[in-house]
């Protein structure tokens, strides 16, 4: 997380970060949600929890675009996700 952190702020990209320590628990990361127009899974191995899979629906409900850094193992949740890309490949989109 912190790899992607330096590339976004080297690349002049303003971004919101939701963390497991974050002390506003979900709604936190729902209103982090609302005030984003793309949202990155980092989910190594390609696993989610159940947080992070209420998280996608709430985004994917939102109408905001939904990228994985990997594959996620629930097909009916990745067909919420518009694409899987890499750290660069995201730098890439969002200068875009």
């Amino acid at each position: 997380m912190e790899r992607l952190e330096n590339l976004l702020k080297d690349a002049k990209i303003d971004y919101l970060v939701s963390k497991k320590a974050d002390t506003r628990g979900i709604i936190g990361c729902l209103e982090k949600i609302d005030k984003s127009d793309v949202v990155y899974v980092v989910n190594p191995d390609g696993y989610i929890g159940k947080s992070v899979s209420v998280d996608i629906g709430y985004a994917y409900a939102k109408g905001k675009e939904i990228y994985t850094m990997h594959q996620i193992d629930d097909p009916p949740i990745m067909k919420l996700v518009k694409g899987i890309l890499s750290f660069q490949n995201l730098i890439k989109l969002l200068k875009h």
